[in-house]
């Protein structure tokens, strides 16, 4: 009991109840274990005798079959019923295994009739309205479906493996006993393959293959891999890029925690960026590649009018780009001819971080598994520099400080980035070498890169272990601070034809993600987004985990207003830029800013201090 005391007296409405209030409520309370995908409640059912509270997991509030919220830990639901009287207006169900603290009504009704517990049935109900409301309005791109949703969240039940000497009919049986349509098979080294329900249909029964035969003769192998931060529509378009029906799900250490299938994303219905992928997908040429992305800005205008959350709008715009830069190294390959040597093209900066803006220009490195020689270099330049020009005419401006392919910098064999990595980690004094790293340590191959991306992250994964280049990456991070000596609202740019702005960018986001990548390389992870290396580091241990929340807080609001300000100027017919007139910002916006700017300074002064840095 004194557990569940202590949890409730942290969440409201029990937050402001005295000691013996709290203990009446405690006193009355039960635990309850809810498996994945069970239903507490039925939509219509009689008025319920009890509330629940969530303890751990995650419940789903559905309306006729579609998926409103998501409610998390310190939730309470049940109680518009109870206090009305009236049958549930919706279904809750588990999301994932979930434990409540279930409260009867009558230890309940005395804390929702203080004016601490009326505020929170005001709060929660009115958003409630407020969300059903919207739905209503909403055309096929809105709800908060798998499209909108991590698809760590879609992932239903544990990881099915097996090694691969294990016989097809042990595995199937596994596969039906945990009621998964794919059982994963460990190849060593974090590499795995994948059988399916249809890999046994059509590669063992129709092939009359014999009662003996092991995994390892009807896998695929090295199975592809999504990571955990990736949207359902992300994995989607992947899905239909690739032919495949499911996808093996890793964490930022790039462990499995779970497969999802295409069932898992199949609420997915027709949206715009299927569309716009599809016309790119068909696009014949450079040119009707580059028609087809004009197409882009309409569709964030619509997923904006759709409410969908601006990190998703970010991945949206992210694999758009991926999509484009596909389908022109098709098309170059099919005028410069086949490759002399496998290649991959890496995707640098906020595109490969999937945080990209309308703003975004385009950071990219060529990597090649081949040799050396000036007959390779010379097909690979020719290639980097048509992709590079394409893309830029796709309305994707190549990175001004020419961190581009087509510069022979960014432009190497597998093995010179491997060296050039080791190189920077164990002298970051030299020429560039904090720049170069924290450009390239982000890379993400969107072209023919499973091998290349793994040797190059396992290069920088080293970092963790060379302390004067952590030291330096953290001084590094450092520097850009946001601004806290404000002059009315904000420090503002103090001349030229940007006076009276802020800087969204560098003043607001590039402190965060710099800082994320500095804590995350010291717990050796290397390409993420930045939510994920701050969820990382506080599971390692280079960042507290009240830092870590206060940075994602601040990246997600500086995000929120950074996108909100460029699909006004697109909507407006003006080029996107980061400068925001504070004046366009709610009186709430302004202070919410403010205060984030703040805490992240906190931040930042703090881990100067623990480093022995003098903060500035």
């Amino acid at each position: 009991m004194h557990e569940i005391a202590e949890f409730l007296h942290k969440v409201p409405p029990f937050d402001t109840l005295a000691e013996d209030e709290l203990a009446a409520v405690v006193s009355a309370a039960e635990i309850e274990f809810h498996a994945a995908n069970t239903t507490i409640l039925h939509q219509g059912a009689g008025p319920p005798d009890h509330v629940w509270v969530v303890r751990r997991g995650a419940v789903e509030l559905i309306d006729e079959g579609r998926v409103l919220d998501l409610l998390g830990e310190g939730e309470m639901f049940g109680h518009a019923s109870v206090l009305a009287g009236r049958p549930t207006g919706f279904q809750m169900r588990a999301h994932e295994d979930t434990l409540c603290y279930r409260i009867p009504e009558r230890a309940i009704a005395p804390v929702l009739a203080q004016p601490a517990g009326l505020r929170y049935v005001a709060s929660s109900l009115g958003g409630r309205f407020e969300l059903i409301a919207r739905e209503a309005q909403r055309g096929p791109l809105g709800g908060v479906d798998p499209a909108n949703r991590r698809v760590a969240d879609l992932i239903h039940g544990g990881v099915v493996m097996c090694p691969p000497g294990t016989r097809v009919q042990e595995a199937a049986r596994r596969m039906v006993e945990a009621g998964s349509s794919a059982i994963l098979v460990d190849l060593g080294s974090g590499g795995v393959g994948i059988v399916t329900d249809r890999d046994l249909r059509t590669r063992v029964v129709a092939a009359g293959l014999a009662p003996d035969a092991v995994v390892e003769d009807v896998m695929t192998a090295p199975a592809r891999m999504v990571t955990a931060d990736m949207t359902g529509s992300e994995v989607l378009l992947q899905m239909l890029d690739r032919g495949v029906r499911h996808f093996p799900v890793v964490d930022a250490r790039r462990r499995v925690i779970g497969v999802v299938s295409d069932t898992d994303l199949m609420a997915v219905e027709a949206r715009a960026p299927f569309l716009l992928r599809t016309d790119i997908g068909k696009a014949a040429t450079p040119a009707a590649v580059a028609a087809a992305a004009r197409g882009l800005n309409e569709t964030l205008l619509a997923l904006e009018a759709a409410s969908v959350a601006p990190a998703t709008i970010s991945r949206v715009i992210a694999t758009v780009h991926d999509a484009i830069v596909r389908r022109l190294l098709e098309l170059v390959e099919g005028k410069v001819g086949a490759p002399p040597s496998p290649y991959t093209w890496f995707a640098l900066g906020s595109y490969a971080r999937r945080e990209a803006f309308p703003s975004s220009d385009q950071d990219n490195a060529l990597a090649w598994a081949g040799p050396d020689d000036a007959e390779t270099e010379v097909w690979m330049k020719e290639l980097a520099e048509r992709v590079v020009a394409a893309t830029a005419a796709a309305g994707i401006t190549a990175c001004r400080h020419g961190a581009v392919a087509s510069k022979a910098l960014f432009r190497r064999p597998i093995a010179r980035w491997e060296d050039a990595a080791r190189s920077w980690l164990d002298d970051p004094d030299q020429e560039k070498a904090l720049i170069l790293v924290s450009v390239v340590v982000d890379g993400r191959p969107v072209w023919a890169g499973d091998v290349a991306g793994d040797r190059l992250a396992l290069a920088f994964a080293a970092a963790r272990d060379r302390q004067e280049m952590l030291r330096r990456l953290a001084i590094f991070a450092l520097a850009h601070r946001p601004p806290t000596g404000f002059f009315r609202n904000f420090v503002l740019e103090a001349g030229g034809e940007r006076k009276g702005t802020l800087d969204i960018k560098h003043g607001g986001l590039l402190p965060i993600v710099d800082l994320a990548r500095s804590v995350a390389m010291a717990a050796g992870v290397t390409g993420a987004t930045t939510a994920s290396r701050l969820e990382a580091a506080a599971a390692a241990g280079t960042l507290s985990e009240s830092n870590s929340r206060t940075l994602a807080d601040a990246f997600e609001l500086c995000t929120e207003l950074r996108m909100a300000h460029q699909l006004d100027q697109i909507r407006r017919g003006v080029p996107p830029d980061d400068y925001i007139a504070p004046a366009s910002l709610s009186r709430i916006a302004r202070s919410s800013l403010k205060d984030a700017f703040r805490a992240v300074a906190a931040v930042q002064r703090e881990i100067a201090t623990e480093m022995g840095l003098r903060a500035r």
